[in-house]
């Protein structure tokens, strides 16, 4: 009986042994080791997506290894950033020779939502970060992007569609808003007035086919009134359209609440060079350990359809009126300066306006090139003095194209 209960007992026996050698094994080995440890970096998920994200850190890009910029960390890690060290660094070298109270230059790759650049400067706050991502600007005329793309995709009117209007095509004048067969001498076209950026055509064409509701519609599908994932983050641009017909026409031409930043105006135009479909911006191209093990990497991925690719070609077509005939023709009819850009035909379209956060003469430039077969989109912002205007923003969209091309070639 005793040696039975003897034998019965030692599995058991074994088996608490085998538990505790265990338990001691696990206590006296180091726990895993986390590589995100000592990094501002996070990961959130959206869905199944894992994001990477920067908290409270706004990284540096004077960092090069192996011609890429990188971001070290303190514990061996570093992120490799999507950013084009020959554009970033030409572009940083501009706002030099052409110091401005602020000026900034984002750069996309439309087919991936790639940052390829992200350029900064300030005068008046020199050590101020955070100015591409800030969403206090008026749009201005950007806002016309919109405009004119809801018309066009509600089939309301084409490029070719004629407008007659009377007084200034710059004024906000409610009379001249008002079809007068007998006095609206003055003869264009949809894709004339965009290039011009005549605020009057502007107006009529958001009062005779558009209303509130619809433009801001198509301010959302634009991205406007929502988020922006990034690893940084992003003031939201905002879209705000005013009951009555001074509110609709003033939204419209880019004088009403309406608000962007730098990488947005950027993303815009990356979305209708690349038809129609915006993709979410990155920053990181890949994250890697401290033993060089990939940690996370970029795909891309599609943010927003803002119109069909109809609409997209036919807008992006008509923003190429903008460097030939429009408000920036005198920068781009003069390519002595910029040899690379030669016999490319460029999309953009320019705004201008008096904002207050920060003060100052306001002067944007967003479009992309080649029109054929887009490589990039930009979006350059210039807030002058108003006394003193140094330089503006399509001479910085010039210099970056140039710098860009030249760099591909």
């Amino acid at each position: 009986m005793n040696r039975r209960r003897g034998r019965g007992l030692f599995p058991v026996v074994i088996f608490f042994v085998a538990i505790l050698s265990a338990a001691m094994i696990f206590a006296v080995s180091d726990p895993p080791v986390d590589p995100l440890a000592g990094t501002p970096i996070a990961f959130v998920w959206e869905g199944d997506a894992r994001r990477l994200v920067f908290r409270n850190f706004s990284p540096r890009f004077d960092r090069r290894e192996g011609g890429r910029i990188v971001v070290p960390f303190a514990n061996g890690a570093k992120a490799v950033l999507t950013l084009d060290p020959a554009l970033q660094e030409a572009m940083e070298t501009y706002f030099r020779r052409h110091p401005v109270p602020y000026g900034v230059f984002v750069a996309i790759e439309p087919s991936t939502g790639r940052v390829l650049a992200m350029v900064e400067h300030s005068t008046r706050e020199p050590r101020h970060s955070g100015l591409a991502l800030r969403a206090t600007y008026p749009a201005a005329s950007i806002v016309k992007l919109v405009t004119v793309s809801a018309a066009i995709e509600e089939k309301k009117a084409t490029p070719d569609t004629v407008i007659r209007y009377r007084g200034s095509p710059y004024a906000m004048n409610a009379k001249y808003w008002v079809d007068n067969p007998r006095r609206d001498r003055i003869r264009t076209t949809l894709a004339e007035a965009l290039a011009d950026s005549n605020n009057v055509v502007f107006s009529k064409v958001a009062l005779r086919w558009l209303n509130g509701p619809m433009l801001t519609r198509y301010g959302e599908r634009f991205v406007f009134n929502q988020p922006i994932p990034f690893e940084l983050p992003v003031q939201m641009s905002t879209m705000r359209v005013e009951g009555g017909a001074r509110g609709l026409a003033e939204a419209a031409t880019g004088f009403g609440k309406v608000t962007l930043s730098p990488l947005h105006g950027a993303m815009m135009a990356a979305a209708l060079a690349h038809g129609g479909v915006m993709m979410a911006p990155c920053l990181v191209d890949y994250l890697l350990d401290a033993a060089g093990n990939l940690l996370y990497s970029c795909f891309p991925k599609p943010l927003a359809t803002v119109v069909t690719d109809g609409t997209a070609q036919t807008v992006s077509w008509m923003m190429s009126r903008t460097p030939v005939t429009g408000t920036s023709r005198r920068v781009f009819q003069d390519r002595r300066d910029a040899p690379s850009l030669r016999g490319m035909m460029i999309s953009g379209k320019t705004g201008s306006l008096t904002g207050d956060d920060p003060a100052g003469k306001y002067s944007w430039f967003v479009g992309s090139a080649p029109l054929s077969s887009p490589q990039i989109a930009i979006a350059a912002l210039v807030i002058n003095d108003p006394r003193r205007i140094k330089t503006k923003s399509s001479a910085v969209a010039k210099a970056g194209l140039s710098a860009y091309f030249q760099n591909q070639q």
